[in-house]
């Protein structure tokens, strides 16, 4: 048994990339993620809570892409960040 604090590590969100980074220049959002441009290149300098956001955001944009009706959801865009250095 381990000893120490009984407190969980906070676990990082994971990354929605899948190695598709190819943007469609019909809908501008990767054909892998579904993540726009500012959301890539953000990604890292976006808090955990605006990491999941966007993860939300991407799903939200695969049903809408899938089922061919509604509006994808706008991007996050380009964000102050709230991580600690």
């Amino acid at each position: 048994m381990k000893s120490g604090s009984s407190a969980a590590t906070p676990m990082p969100v994971r990354s929605p990339c899948v190695k598709v980074c190819e943007m469609d220049p019909a809908t501008q959002l990767c054909r892998g993620c579904h993540r726009t441009q500012e959301e890539r290149d953000w990604w890292v300098a976006y808090s955990d809570g605006q990491q999941r956001e966007v993860l939300r955001r991407c799903e939200q944009r695969r049903e809408v892409l899938a089922g061919g009706a509604g509006e994808p959801a706008p991007s996050m865009g380009i964000v102050e960040s709230r991580r600690k250095r």
